[in-house]
């Protein structure tokens, strides 16, 4: 009998580790679970919910993520369809708890008929995928204090930052060893390779890989053999893009005044220059 029962249980916990991680329609939203704690705090309509989130195309190019457990990602539990279709992220919000981790798939369709403007690499009939681990939930009036205090914290590094700025773009470029050349708009290039044939324009889409990196080395950002609309982008990476030729080669330093500005955004604080390595595969006009 004990023997029976074990086998059982054995399946029966198989059955709920496969139930966890299946792809399943809820209440509209297309989700997969993979944990979940019942007796955890459920989110309701109007929480403050700070989480962790990677998103990325259905063919796994990252498009952003926000994983650093001091710098969350943050949304409010909308009503249901607030985002103007049935399905979205915050729709899946409202199904999950303190604690859970799921990954999201919002259709790219329903996206665009909702009005959203899409860029060209997100293509119909594809989902995107937002992977979330829900960490904390607040009321509003918590949030406000929290944020309060933190966004006078972030002013004073920012300032500070600002102060530096010159000197430490000057070391970070000494510390390389390579010539770079600067523009009118203050980025600064180093070419690898110069690649062949003419320059992209303002409007054509490019194929890049890049990898973004912070002036100490670590990486907030990269991608591979993703489409990039110059005119869609921060205006470093624009004018970067347009000094590039195919195949080519090279690595740009953005200070903050062509980048994120003072205020930053998602994991880059403000006054905070940026490091691009980059590789144009490719590019053509927009439309084609």
């Amino acid at each position: 009998m004990l023997k029976k029962l074990s086998v059982v249980m054995l399946a029966a916990s198989a059955l709920v580790g496969c139930n966890q991680n299946r792809v399943e329609v809820k209440e509209g939203v297309k989700i997969q679970i993979h944990s979940h704690d019942d007796k955890a705090k459920k989110l309701k309509e109007g929480d403050i919910v700070s989480f962790l989130i990677r998103i990325k195309t259905s063919s796994d190019s990252l498009l952003q993520e926000s994983i650093d457990v001091t710098k969350p990602a943050r949304d409010m539990v909308q009503p249901v369809g607030q985002a103007g279709y049935k399905g979205s992220l915050q729709d899946g919000l409202r199904l999950l708890s303190v604690g859970d981790s799921a990954t999201i798939y919002v259709p790219v369709d329903s996206i665009a008929k909702a009005g959203g403007q899409l860029p060209p690499f997100l293509k119909k009939g594809t989902d995107i995928k937002y992977s979330i681990k829900i960490l904390k939930v607040q009321s509003k009036a918590e949030f406000e204090k929290d944020m309060a205090a933190e966004q006078a914290k972030a002013k004073v590094e920012s300032d500070a930052r600002k102060a530096q700025l010159p000197q430490l773009i000057a070391d970070y470029v000494k510390k390389t060893g390579l010539t770079f050349k600067t523009t009118a708009s203050g980025l600064q290039y180093t070419v690898a390779q110069e690649g062949t044939g003419n320059s992209p324009k303002n409007g054509d889409v490019c194929k890049c890989n890049y990898v973004g990196k912070f002036l100490d080395g670590k990486i907030f950002d990269q991608n591979k053999g993703i489409d990039m609309p110059i005119g869609g982008m921060i205006p470093g990476f624009n004018e970067a893009l347009m000094l590039m030729k195919k195949g080519g080669k090279a690595t740009f330093v953005i200070p903050p005044a062509i980048g994120y500005g003072e205020q930053g955004g998602g994991p880059i604080p403000g006054n905070t220059p940026l490091v691009f390595e980059v590789e144009l595969l490719d590019f053509k006009p927009a439309g084609q």
